[in-house]
């Protein structure tokens, strides 16, 4: 089968702000890369099954709601036109625009019947979905949130995925080698080639990074852990740790911590040759008796570093330019039922409170401050 998305976005370094302002505050851009767009084009919609293509590790890369076929198509790169032009061009302004708002970065963890904590069925997880879309959310991965949020389109509001445990309901892969339509990342899939422009496919995959049993805690399905991961780094998603056997942290020794760090994200990258771990987030929110073990640290020879951490609870997060924005502490959402629909509710009556972006990565936009005088 040949891939959706060949590239990656590239990132770019962002100056951290260290306070709020009244104004457009301007940053240079340091870039790390040259840009390359991996355009996904995807879809076609049949009523009758074509010949399936087959990656080489043997799955079809199908997926439908209900059943018709969704075929991935061939990427498109938008290559660089080289080096930027000496002129400033126009900056694209939305009036709108607040970078110091506060950013969802939503929890899940299985996908299937009936509804529970930590279980949201299908068709809640659609409706989460649809929802976000029709009030102007843009998903991105949550390294994409540490990293300042420089490609979220103007007057979109960022919101994150992320889903913990690699539970065999977020990538199941049916009999006939299709991607389950009701499992989290069919449902984001479908839901992509619907709207292809303003959903692109981003989600971050907290996984366990356990070689034991045949990756069998990866995602449930031993043969096919390998190319599961694999797939998600070319629809452009994100991998993360959650350690290798989903161990409190708060009560765990230095050594062991180290151990599960190391290893979890040793385990991933041998998995997936050329991919880098960066982020992680901690089992039961536990926390270890020193953040320093969240951002760098060796065991046996396997050194680790990690930008970043997400939490377990603690609602909405900050904005990556909040003075007190810490990227290993990062609030998350754990969804219900009662818990997104207040969020988005608050939100939505609220709209003030909510990151907005100005569509400019060259400066973080914030309204202005009201006077006693005006």
């Amino acid at each position: 089968m040949t891939r959706c998305c060949d590239g990656f976005f590239s990132l770019k370094a962002w100056p951290r702000l260290t306070r709020a302002r009244a104004t457009r505050l301007v940053f240079p851009i340091l870039v790390l890369a040259g840009l390359t767009v991996g355009a996904c084009n995807l879809i076609q919609i049949e009523p009758v099954a074509p010949a399936p293509r087959q990656s080489a590790a043997g799955i079809i890369f199908v997926t439908a709601t209900p059943r018709p076929q969704l075929l991935l198509r061939d990427g498109q790169r938008a290559r660089s036109t080289g080096p930027v032009p000496e002129a400033t061009p126009a900056r694209p302004s939305f009036a709108g625009a607040n970078e110091l708002g506060q950013v969802l970065v939503l929890e899940y963890h299985r996908i299937g019947y009936p509804e529970q904590r930590f279980q949201r069925t299908p068709d809640n997880f659609r409706t989460d979905v649809r929802r976000l879309y029709e009030l102007g959310y843009y998903p991105v991965n949550f390294i994409d949130l540490l990293n300042g949020l420089s490609h979220v389109p103007s007057g979109k509001k960022p919101v994150v995925f992320t889903f913990d445990d690699s539970d065999i309901s977020q990538f199941r892969v049916l009999s006939d080698n299709t991607i389950d339509a009701d499992s989290a990342l069919g449902i984001l899939l479908n839901f992509h080639s619907q709207h292809p422009a303003d959903w692109p496919t981003r989600a971050t995959f907290f996984v366990l990074g356990d070689d034991t049993d045949n990756y069998n805690r990866i995602f449930g399905q031993p043969k096919w852990a390998k190319a599961k991961l694999r797939k998600l780094v070319e629809l452009g998603m994100e991998i993360g740790s959650h350690t290798v056997n989903h161990v409190d942290l708060s009560i765990a020794t230095a050594e062991r911590i180290e151990w599960e760090l190391a290893i979890s994200k040793r385990v991933i990258e041998d998995l997936v040759p050329g991919y880098t771990v960066q982020t992680m987030s901690v089992p039961f929110g536990g926390f270890p008796f020193s953040l320093d073990f969240l951002k760098s640290g060796q065991w046996g020879g396997y050194e680790y570093r990690y930008v970043g951490n997400a939490a377990a609870w603690g609602g909405p997060g900050l904005s990556p330019y909040d003075p007190t924005f810490d990227s290993h502490r990062v609030s998350r959402l754990e969804v219900t039922e009662i818990s997104i629909d207040h969020w988005l509710t608050h939100f939505e009556q609220n709209p003030q409170d909510y990151y907005i972006s100005d569509g400019d990565n060259t400066v973080v936009t914030v309204p202005e401050l009201e006077t006693a005088n005006q």
